[in-house]
């Protein structure tokens, strides 16, 4: 059975830059301060400063992936250990079907996005927190569902 070899490639500048949009978040303002003016709006940003807590939870979403795609994880090729980027080398069976790929890469993207937000919302807006690890959770089953769609029948030998 033929295999291809995928090379996922998720840098943790592309990652914060995604999640600096999404948490950019602007509301009317809660302030009961009569001084408040109308269209006064907090915001809520994840900033630079926070990259080192970022990394840590990114970490924590790399460790959770992995536990995911490890069947699929090559053992000849190891990827080398870099600072700013987290790679998965996939081998995957020729039969999946075309374009998986690119939809894989797309998947673990944002279940990174979403395992970071999950943990940055827990303690500014409990509320939210739980819609990101409902997301992170669907877009594992996501990539679970995608590693596991073939084109043709998984054929098993069998014993005559």
């Amino acid at each position: 059975m033929k295999k291809i070899c995928v090379h996922i490639v998720i840098r943790v500048d592309e990652l914060m830059q995604e999640l600096l949009k999404r948490t950019s978040y602007m509301a009317v303002s809660l302030s009961p301060d009569e001084t408040a003016t109308e269209g006064w709006s907090d915001r809520w940003i994840l900033t630079g400063d926070e990259l080192l807590w970022a990394r840590d939870r990114m970490q924590e979403a790399y460790d959770r992936i992995n536990g995911v795609v490890s069947a699929y994880l090559s053992e000849t090729y190891v990827p080398p250990i870099q600072e700013d980027v987290f790679n998965f080398v996939l081998v995957l069976p020729e039969e999946l079907s075309s374009g998986t790929d690119g939809v894989v890469k797309r998947t673990v993207r944002e279940a990174f996005i979403s395992y970071v937000l999950f943990c940055w919302y827990i303690d500014r807006i409990p509320d939210k927190a739980s819609y990101q690890m409902s997301l992170f959770e669907e877009n594992l089953n996501l990539l679970r569902v995608r590693l596991n769609r073939r084109r043709v029948p998984i054929r098993r030998p069998v014993r005559s």
